[in-house]
């Protein structure tokens, strides 16, 4: 039971920091330059004529329609899969501490056996979760090439 009071303790702590934010306008996104390697990543704080600012950790980042080869919007994949896997496997190893029986006549295992177990099983499942989600993703590419036509129609549409 405690640990349940402190788990909601916590997440009810995390809004108190982001009064203090500045509000991007819309989701993550990440630009690449016109090579191919990426220069950046963040959520949209502006869109101008000729310019795309983002906001990451507090900082912010421009970049110019010339130096933007194509925008893609959301997280990677692997996203999906690390926060499934780790989701799966702390919740597994406190379920596991919390349900595990040292005296148990089947399975004698201390809690931290029962911790690594339950980590293991939980961060599997929580994988497939997360590759499974990939499949409603949903993410778009903007292919730029420094062009201020496609520019233009990636600014309509993001949405406002």
């Amino acid at each position: 039971m405690k640990y349940v009071l402190l788990s909601l303790t916590l997440i009810l702590c995390l809004n108190i920091a982001a009064q203090n934010s500045i509000k991007a306008k819309n989701g993550f996104v990440r630009v690449y330059n016109v090579q191919g390697k990426k220069i950046g990543k963040g959520k949209i704080l502006n869109i101008s004529e000729t310019s795309l600012q983002l906001i990451r950790h507090g900082e912010t980042t421009s970049f110019t329609v010339n130096e933007i080869g194509k925008v893609k919007t959301k997280r990677s994949g692997g996203n999906n899969v690390l926060v499934g896997a780790l989701s799966g496997a702390v919740t597994f190893a406190i379920i596991g501490v919390a349900s595990n029986d040292p005296d148990s006549q089947i399975l004698r295992l201390s809690n931290g056996e029962a911790a690594v177990a339950g980590a293991f099983v939980g961060g599997t499942l929580g994988t497939g979760i997360g590759v499974i989600s990939l499949l409603f993703k949903n993410s778009k590419t903007f292919e730029i090439n420094g062009d201020i036509e496609k520019w233009n129609v990636f600014k309509e549409m993001i949405p406002n």
